[in-house]
């Protein structure tokens, strides 16, 4: 790397979500996951974004764990890489990732929720549909594993709904007692998705159509049963 370049810019306030910069255009979520995972946890990114697509952002579940990252490339005489390229590195502006598709804060009548300190099976979507239905008609849902862990994305009547139940649960945690017993804690982390309506093409234990009560049951779906039309 040359004398006058840098991967760090030192003067910037920690933060546990770092902006990556020089990534291949085509790099994918688990290629940045993968260089990032020996320092901690990753709970969010955010890939090819940026003109050139060749940006990243990718938020730690710990502030101390990006530092840990910042600091071990900061002093190491090889530098960061993906698929051969050097990869810049430096504190983002922001304190956390949104939304993984870039929606931001725009409001809508999706909502994206990751489930922390749980495993994909540890949550069931009936537990689900009862703590978000306690805020209005939920229509659908549908449940996936990502890199930031066991997801869901559920639908609601309206945006006002959506919003409402954004700002009573972000933040929170699912009551103890409706957890199985091995489950000490379900977090909650809650932003807004793109999507507008999901074409559940199958009810069962990982995707649900509140709406149409004709609809195939199939319980061994796993893979493949949730679709999203914009």
């Amino acid at each position: 790397m040359p004398s006058g370049s840098t991967q760090f810019r030192y003067t910037q306030t920690p933060s546990k979500v770092l902006h990556l910069r020089n990534m291949p255009w085509e790099s994918t979520e688990e290629e940045l996951v993968e260089l990032c995972k020996p320092f901690g946890r990753v709970v969010n990114t955010m890939c090819n974004v940026g003109a050139n697509r060749n940006q990243a952002f990718v938020e730690f579940a710990d502030q101390n764990q990006a530092i840990s990252m910042v600091s071990y490339y900061a002093s190491s005489s090889e530098p960061a890489q993906v698929r051969g390229k050097t990869v810049y590195i430096q504190y983002s502006n922001r304190q956390e990732i949104t939304n993984n598709k870039g929606t931001g804060d725009s409001s809508g009548n999706v909502l994206l929720v990751t489930f922390e300190g749980v495993q994909p099976n540890d949550v069931s979507i009936d537990v689900i549909h009862l703590v978000f239905s306690a805020f209005g008609f939920v229509h659908k849902i549908a449940t996936f594993e990502k890199a930031a862990g066991f997801q869901a994305l559920i639908q609601y009547t309206d945006a006002p709904t959506a919003l409402e139940a954004k700002n009573s649960l972000d933040g929170r945690s699912i009551p103890r007692y409706l957890l199985a017993q091995h489950v000490s804690i379900c977090h909650l982390r809650i932003t807004f998705s793109a999507h507008k309506d999901l074409n559940i093409k199958f009810q069962s234990h990982r995707s649900r159509d509140y709406t149409n009560p004709y609809l195939p049951v199939n319980p061994t779906a796993i893979e493949g049963i949730a679709q999203v039309c914009l």
